[in-house]
C-alpha cells in the first residue's frame, strides 16, 4: 500500500510540474499534492526513522528519477541536531510528518561577489509540524534543526536532485561560504 501511495505521489507530481520552468509555478502546483501526504501516513515505514548518528539525520530516497529531475525523500532529524544554512539550487517543498522540524530562513546581506564570503542574517523560523508546508526557491538559504526530545520526520520534494548541483553551505558566525557536503542517503526498500 505505501509503495502505491508513493508511486501515485510521483505520478501526480510529474503531471503537475512537467514542462514548468518557473520554480514558483512548480511550487504552487506541487504544494497541494505534497500537503496530502500528511493526512494518510500509511506510507510511512519504521525504516524512515533510521538516522546516521555522525550526520545527525537520516535520508531515505523514496523516488529519484534517472535524469535527476524529481527527488522525493523522507528525512528524519535526531533530537538536538540539524544542518547549517545551505542553498539547494532547485525548488523544494517540505511537509511535516511527525515531530517538529525547525526551518530557519536566512537573508544574504552581501552581493555574493567575494568568493568564500557570505554575510547572512536570520530572517524567520518555521516550525514544520504534521501538515505544515514550507517551500524554497533555488537561491533561498535555510538551515534545519530539531529542538525537540524525539526524532522528527518530514517529506522533502526537490525539482532536481540537490546532490547533482553546485550547492553552498554557509557559516553565519564566520561569514563563510563553501561547497555543500554530500549527505549520506539510503534507498527505500521496495
Amino acid at each position: 500500500m505505501s509503495d502505491t501511495i508513493i508511486s501515485n505521489l510521483v505520478a501526480d507530481l510529474k503531471a503537475a510540474t512537467v514542462g514548468i520552468d518557473d520554480p514558483a509555478a512548480a511550487i504552487e502546483r506541487a504544494t497541494p499534492i505534497i500537503e496530502k501526504m500528511a493526512t494518510d501516513l500509511s506510507w510511512v515505514k519504521p525504516a524512515y526513522y533510521q538516522c546516521d548518528d555522525d550526520q545527525g539525520f537520516g535520508i531515505t530516497i523514496l523516488n529519484e528519477e534517472p535524469d535527476h529531475a524529481l527527488l522525493v525523500e523522507a528525512i528524519c532529524w535526531l533530537p538536538g541536531r540539524g544542518v547549517a544554512p545551505h542553498d539547494h539550487q532547485t525548488w523544494g517543498i517540505v511537509v511535516g510528518i511527525d515531530g517538529v522540524e525547525v526551518n530557519v530562513d536566512w537573508k544574504r546581506k552581501d552581493d555574493g561577489s567575494k568568493p568564500g564570503f557570505a554575510d547572512l542574517e536570520r530572517d524567520r523560523e518555521t516550525d514544520v509540524t504534521r501538515g505544515v508546508v514550507c517551500s524554497f526557491m533555488p537561491d533561498d538559504i535555510h538551515g534545519v534543526r530539531n529542538d525537540g526530545d524525539v526524532p522528527s520526520l518530514s517529506l522533502h520534494v526537490y525539482g532536481i536532485t540537490p546532490s547533482t548541483l553546485d550547492r553552498s553551505e554557509f557559516d553565519p558566525v564566520n561569514k563563510t561560504q563553501k561547497p555543500c557536503p554530500q549527505r549520506k542517503r539510503v534507498l527505500a526498500d521496495a
